[in-house]
This record gives C-alpha cells, sequence and structure tokens, in this order.
C-alpha cells in the first residue's frame, strides 16, 4: 500500500493497489487454488481457461513487482493463446504514443533493447522489464499484437498536480468520456489516498481525475481493438468497475477478471481470485 501511494503521488498513478481486507486461503497441495468468487469454490486450470476462452476480454491484475503475479499472467496468456489464435495482449505498461514501437517489436523490426529505449521504459514504468520479459517475449515470438492501454504520463500529471482544467483545449477535447457514476470506484480510490497525510479534499479530487482518466483511457484503448484481448494491469485497474465496465460500456463485453493474491480477498471486485501464497 505504502508503494502504491508513492507511485500515485508522485504522479505515476499507475494503481498497483493493495487488496481489500482479507481471510485465509492456503492453496492445494496438488496446484494452484483458483476459487470462483460468486461460490467460493475452487476449479482447476483448465476449466479456467474454458471460461476465459468465451470471454470478449480477460482481465488479470498484478502487483507490478511481483513474479508470482506475472507468472500467472503467462501461463494464462500461454493456455488462452492455444484456444484463441487471434488473442492480443492489451498492457497498462505502455502508453498510447508508442503503439509503433510495440508494433515493429512484434513485426520483428526492434529488438529488446529497442523497445525499451523507444518507449522509454526505465523512465515512463519503471520496474524491472525482467517480471515481464517471458511475457512481452512470447507474444513477440508468436506475433500477437501487443496494444498500448495507457493515457501519456504528462496529461495525468498534470491533472494530480494541478487539475483539469490545466490542460489546454485540445487535450482535453481529446480525453476519452469521463463516467463518475461509480460510488465504489471513488470510494476504492480515495480510501487509498487519504491515507497519506499531505493530501488534501482539493488533491483529492485532483489525483481522483488523475485516476479516472487513467482507467478510461485504457478502456477506450481495449474497445477499440477488434478481437478478443487479454489485459494486463495493476489490480486496482482490473477491479469490476473500474477498467472492465468501462470497456464493456463501449462494446468490449463479455469480459472475465482474474485477480492473482496471496489470500482470499474478502469482497474482491473480480471474478476469480489465483492464489499465489509467498
Amino acid at each position: 500500500m505504502r508503494a502504491r501511494l508513492a507511485a500515485v503521488l508522485g504522479v505515476l498513478i499507475a494503481g498497483c493497489g493493495a487488496a481489500p481486507p482479507l481471510v485465509a486461503g492456503p492453496p492445494t497441495e496438488d496446484g494452484p487454488r483458483i476459487v470462483e468468487v460468486a461460490t467460493g469454490a475452487s476449479i482447476p486450470f483448465d476449466a479456467l481457461i474454458d471460461r476465459l476462452a468465451a470471454a470478449r476480454v480477460v482481465y488479470v491484475g498484478e502487483r507490478h513487482d511481483r513474479a508470482e503475479d506475472h507468472e500467472v499472467q503467462r501461463a494464462i496468456l500461454v493456455a488462452l493463446h492455444t484456444r484463441r489464435p487471434e488473442l492480443a495482449v492489451g498492457l497498462e505498461m505502455f502508453s498510447r504514443p508508442y503503439q509503433d514501437a510495440l508494433d515493429a517489436y512484434v513485426a520483428g523490426s526492434l529488438d529488446e533493447a529497442q523497445l525499451l529505449e523507444q518507449t522509454e521504459w526505465s523512465s515512463r514504468w519503471g520496474f524491472d522489464f525482467a517480471l515481464y520479459r517471458s511475457i512481452v517475449g512470447y507474444a513477440g515470438e508468436h506475433r500477437l499484437p501487443l496494444i498500448a492501454l495507457n493515457a501519456p504520463r504528462e496529461i495525468t500529471r498534470t491533472i494530480a498536480r494541478e487539475g483539469l482544467d490545466a490542460l489546454d483545449e485540445a487535450t482535453r477535447a481529446a480525453l476519452p468520456e469521463l463516467d463518475r457514476g461509480s460510488e465504489a470506484h471513488r470510494a476504492r480510490v480515495e480510501a487509498a489516498l487519504r491515507e497519506h497525510p499531505h493530501v488534501g479534499e482539493a488533491g483529492l479530487e485532483r489525483f481522483y481525475a488523475a485516476q479516472l482518466v487513467w482507467d478510461e483511457t485504457m478502456a477506450e484503448s481495449v474497445a477499440r481493438h477488434d478481437g478478443p484481448m487479454l489485459v494486463l494491469a495493476g489490480a486496482m485497474h482490473v477491479a469490476r468497475d473500474a477498467v472492465p465496465e468501462r470497456a464493456a460500456r463501449r462494446g468490449a463485453a463479455p469480459f472475465v477478471i482474474v485477480l492473482p493474491e496471496d489470500e482470499l480477498p474478502a469482497d474482491a471486485a473480480v471474478d476469480y481470485v489465483w492464489l499465489t501464497p509467498r
């Protein structure tokens, strides 16, 4: 939580997020424990993939610095690709202006080092690329489209520091439609921000606006792609009322959400929790 707040208050607004209050949920001895949230029942991996393969969009959350979460993402990617050869991979880690670099990488025109340089990975995302290498590399090897989902950091930084009114007219006009109707979404973001002593009411409003632009931009990016997509993003972004329902509002439905977690959250706003205890 502290790391996520530092990222938010550093105007990254990355939303990697901690989970809600937890209840015990250890894995089984013979494999990962995957829990269907609606029923509390455990299901095998193959059954999960059967259900994911029927969705237009599959969201898999992450804690950005947790290797276990990225292993879950890759396992789902590989299995889902066998069922949906036309699968694309949508990535929070890259912002829209760098789509051409992703296309060139998938086409084989850029190698990994060139991709990281041209997308300014170190300064714009900053997490160790080794955590993502097997995912991005798999997509490149199999020519799966990699889709840059995110808003440019310059936009969310300006909003978080100065508010929406600080954007120039052209930038404001290009923003996606912002739906402020979800009280649960706002409460989740504000609950995290209120733990920081230096965020006042005005700051809450600005930071929430920035988070909203982040979620709505990614939702718009998901919906623009015509075909099945696996979306990899931070835990707060894949909560039902964050990116998934906002993308569904634009036609990207049906969707299914999987969240890797150490323990089973008491009120997870997702469909499945894949338990990955340390």
